[in-house]
């Protein structure tokens, strides 16, 4: 008894340990280095899903880009039960990019024709309530 007991405490430390090592800063940097490739890291940003509040479903955030310029966005969103849909809009809200065909696409690559403000918004799944931990990020490398 004492050793199922031990074995089962060791089991949900394990999982408790994975599904917040979801969303850590040391996860998200991995998955930035393996996902950016030849491209120079610039910025990342994640949120875990509750921080969203009643806007659950949808999220969006800016980033800058110079003219020219060659990126990538990187979706690195965790812990939903289905891919997390994405698109990029450029400064006057032009689609450029959408993965809802193919949701496992998992970034965009592309040349800034001009400077500005450009949106990446991500159309979020329910959680996996396994994962415990899910969160919106992504992260934009340049070359």
């Amino acid at each position: 008894m004492k050793k199922t007991f031990i074995l089962l405490v060791a089991i949900l430390g394990s999982l408790v340990q994975t599904a917040s090592a979801q969303c850590s800063d040391k996860t998200i940097k991995k998955l930035c280095k393996e996902g950016l490739g030849s491209y120079i890291f610039e910025s990342a940003a994640f949120k875990p899903l509750s921080a969203f509040g009643a806007k659950k479903n949808l999220v969006e955030a800016a980033f800058s880009v110079y003219s020219q310029e060659n990126y990538r966005v990187l979706n690195l969103c965790q812990g939903f039960s289905d891919n997390v849909e994405f698109a990029v809009y450029d400064t006057e809200h032009n689609l450029l990019f959408s993965n809802k065909s193919d949701k496992s696409a998992k970034f965009y690559d592309f040349v800034a024709q001009k400077s500005g403000d450009f949106t990446i918004e991500f159309k979020v799944p329910p959680a996996d309530a396994k994962a415990g931990n899910s969160c919106v990020a992504f992260a934009i490398g340049y070359k």
